[in-house]
């Protein structure tokens, strides 16, 4: 794409994300997933998941195992094991994609974790990764992926991975974390490994463990995806190869893109995140969504140096936060962010922006 402005090059990214989208909304298996979204908020036994046929075809689907459907019993004996038991059925199972999926609803331990979003969000990766096709990424994106590098570079983890017991091993093979920090955007972090582990091997369920006071919530997504306060068969786990593979893709495309035209992956990533905002404070806690708000407003950076609560309430003068789920109101902030990186990258204070946004 070089040549092309940041906003024309955002422009052609998001036609192509929207086709996906479209294709997504519009998949039967997206159907399914509502479907289970709704039933799953109703279960209150276990007899209850594996009673649900269509709610436990939708979790099997995404696993590859619907023919596990012609033994229910068989399979609720693999899913209620105890996973730290290496002797348990489902740890005996020559077929790892038991491991994973009981890994990720853990039922041994009740239904908590199989009613949580995060398994929602990861029951959707997986059926899209199954179901979409391939073609609706964007080309560089699938560049990427077939890349030599790429694919050496999941080889190389998958090995390294296989090979750690313990979690000070993780910790102490340079190339293995510094690909997992990669892949959610903490490499560069990589220098304070002692502090990561510390809060990566924090109770997430703990309210007031580490992981949940970081103000950068990557740590909190990573800590969820990796497992580390549970040991290392998280990050052994084909389950987590495959979301790395994703997010170290996602994410390489992203700086290839921004290497080309600044600017881009921030407005790439306020858009995705946009729905999700529902205070100052979501902003103020990510770096790449503040400097999409600030630039845009034309809000100095030394503002940062105030109270956070007087950057908060600056936020709130700007902009409509029940408005951002509506797409139409996050693109104008985003098509005006990328004006200014192209036009006026250094400008601040510039007030005739509000009216944008009124």
């Amino acid at each position: 794409m070089d040549g092309i402005s940041a906003l024309a090059t955002y422009t052609a990214i998001d036609k192509i994300e929207q086709r996906r989208s479209a294709a997504i909304a519009s998949a039967a298996f997206t159907r399914d997933l509502n479907s289970f979204k709704t039933d799953i908020a109703k279960v209150d036994t276990l007899d209850g998941i594996f009673k649900n046929t269509k709610l436990l075809t939708t979790i099997l689907k995404a696993y590859d195992l619907e023919s596990s459907l012609t033994d229910i019993a068989k399979l609720k004996e693999i899913l209620t094991s105890k996973l730290s038991d290496p002797k348990s059925l489902v740890n005996t199972q020559s077929d790892k994609r038991y491991l994973d999926l009981a890994n990720d609803i853990d039922l041994y331990s009740g239904y908590t974790k199989i009613k949580s979003a995060a398994f929602a969000a990861k029951l959707q990766a997986r059926l899209e990764d199954r179901y979409l096709d391939p073609r609706l990424e964007p080309q560089q994106k699938i560049q990427v992926t077939n890349s030599p590098l790429f694919k050496k570079d999941i080889a190389d983890f998958k090995a390294a991975a296989a090979k750690i017991d313990s979690v000070d091993k993780l910790f102490k093979n340079y190339k293995l974390l510094k690909t997992v920090l990669e892949a959610y955007g903490l490499d560069s972090e990589i220098d304070k490994a002692g502090f990561i582990k510390k809060i990566l091997t924090s109770d997430p369920s703990d309210k007031s463990s580490l992981v949940n006071r970081a103000n950068d919530p990557r740590y909190r997504e990573l800590a969820l995806d990796i497992g580390l306060y549970n040991g290392v068969d998280g990050l052994k786990s084909s389950a987590f190869a495959n979301r790395l593979q994703d997010k170290l893709a996602e994410i390489r495309f992203e700086n290839n893109v921004e290497d080309q035209t600044p600017g881009v992956r921030a407005a790439l990533h306020f858009r995705q995140s946009a729905p999700n905002i529902k205070t100052p404070y979501d902003i103020l806690s990510d770096p790449a969504l503040r400097d999409v708000v600030f630039k845009t407003f034309g809000i100095p950076l030394e503002v940062v140096r105030q109270p956070v609560e007087s950057q908060a309430r600056l936020l709130q003068s700007h902009i409509k936060f029940d408005k951002l789920s509506d797409p139409n109101y996050a693109s104008r902030i985003i098509r005006q962010y990328l004006v200014l990186m192209e036009n006026q990258p250094a400008a601040s204070g510039n007030g005739a922006l509000l009216d944008l946004f009124a």
